[in-house]
């Protein structure tokens, strides 16, 4: 810790006094908030009206065909669709990161017209985060009427996250008042280490998405002949060709979740298939030109069983980085704590991420398609374990070097 630091901890900052409560702009945030659900929806009508139109066999009403564009709002937010008498839980998380992206747009605009309030500073993005969350309950209820249903009340877990985000997001990257005082706010109650340790976890959830995102094209490319096949033998068209990659790939941050999850040791599973960390135990897999890659029945190759190493090199990433931004002369404690940290907010947003991404139908052998639950303790020990043992050697090496 700098001079600077321990003087900015020391002095007690004055207290304020919250004003009146303004209902007119917290009415303001509420609309914000309505307008980041909205916007999500308005960009999925588009494409499902494009493909409706250019279909000459469909035997749905345009009313049937808009409403498909809220059953994407509920998916992307990991709502539950019901079709006909199975249940859908699939979040393609790219159209999840459209959804967190728009919310922050809106979040960012909602700001500035909080700019002039002194109030308490929580009470704009609450205000928000409700009309957010009411917005797409909504939204969700106006698409029941269609050939798919979603489920209402388990859009909310999905849409509360997802409008945080885009709140947290906006308020990181703004210079209002309000996100001054917020700011302000958690360098008095968040330890320093803990603030330190935030930028590091971030670069480590992004190396995590590396990882996943490497064993995906490795296993693409080595089977490319077979999805070929599997997109031949489902002959979806022009139009429905591009219908079909255009889901797997807003999916495609699914697969590389699950990917990385495998490396931890713990079992991924896709529906009747299950995919160890030294084997895989055949099955039926769906119709998805993607999941061609995903090898055969039977024992994987020895460098597989190695995998479980790569979680803890990135908990070695992790803990460096956090590690970089402390003093030479550092207490081992202070040290350990930060990198410990580091690795556990890594591992906090890995396992949301991981959760977001899992999916399933109900009724068949694709009820659950994803890691198990033992990529809970397995990642948490990994990373953990690979942050503490930087710090222990880097540690001893500066002390060496006196």
């Amino acid at each position: 810790m700098s001079l600077l630091d321990r003087t900015r901890s020391s002095v007690p900052s004055s207290p304020r006094t919250p004003a009146p409560r303004d209902w007119r702009q917290l009415s303001i945030a509420v609309g914000y908030g309505a307008v980041g659900a909205v916007t999500l929806a308005l960009v999925l009508v588009a494409p499902v009206m494009v493909a409706w139109a250019a279909d000459p066999h469909s035997t749905t009403s345009w009313t049937d065909a808009l409403s498909f564009a809220g059953d994407g709002w509920a998916l992307a937010h990991r709502g539950h669709v019901s079709v006909a008498a199975h249940t859908l839980t699939l979040a393609p998380l790219v159209l999840t990161a459209l959804a967190v992206l728009f919310a922050r747009m809106a979040a960012k605009a909602m700001l500035t017209h909080l700019s002039e309030r002194s109030g308490a500073w929580w009470e704009g993005p609450a205000a928000y985060l409700g009309g957010y969350a009411v917005t797409g309950l909504v939204i969700t209820a106006l698409s029941h009427g269609g050939p798919a249903s979603p489920s209402l009340l388990t859009v909310l877990p999905g849409a509360l996250v997802v409008g945080f985000a885009g709140t947290l997001w906006a308020l990181l990257r703004s210079d209002e008042p309000v996100a001054d005082q917020a700011k302000t706010f958690v360098d008095e109650h968040v330890s320093l280490s803990t603030r330190r340790a935030l930028r590091p976890a971030v670069r480590g959830v992004l190396a995590y998405l590396g990882i996943g995102l490497v064993i995906v094209l490795v296993l693409a490319l080595t089977h490319a002949s077979r999805i070929g096949d599997l997109q031949g033998q489902l002959h979806p068209g022009l139009l429905g060709g591009v219908v079909l990659w255009a889901g797997q790939l807003a999916a495609l941050p699914n697969l590389v979740l699950w990917a990385a999850g495998w490396t931890t040791g713990a079992t991924v599973q896709l529906g009747a298939v299950s995919v160890g960390s030294g084997s895989v135990h055949g099955g039926i897999l769906p119709m998805v030109p993607l999941l061609g890659g995903v090898p055969g029945a039977g024992p994987l190759p020895l460098v597989a069983t190695l995998a479980p190493l790569l979680p803890v090199l990135l908990g070695c990433f992790v803990g460096h980085r956090a590690l970089a931004g402390l003093t030479t002369y550092a207490s081992l404690r202070t040290k350990a704590a930060t990198a410990a940290q580091a690795a556990g907010m890594t591992v906090l947003i890995v396992l949301l991420l991981s959760w977001l991404s899992t999916a399933g139908v109900s009724g068949g052998s694709l009820s659950y398609l994803g890691p198990s639950l033992l990529i809970v303790p397995l990642l948490a020990v990994e990373l953990v374990l690979g942050a503490l043992i930087t710090t222990l050697l880097l540690h001893w090496k500066r002390a060496v070097r006196r």
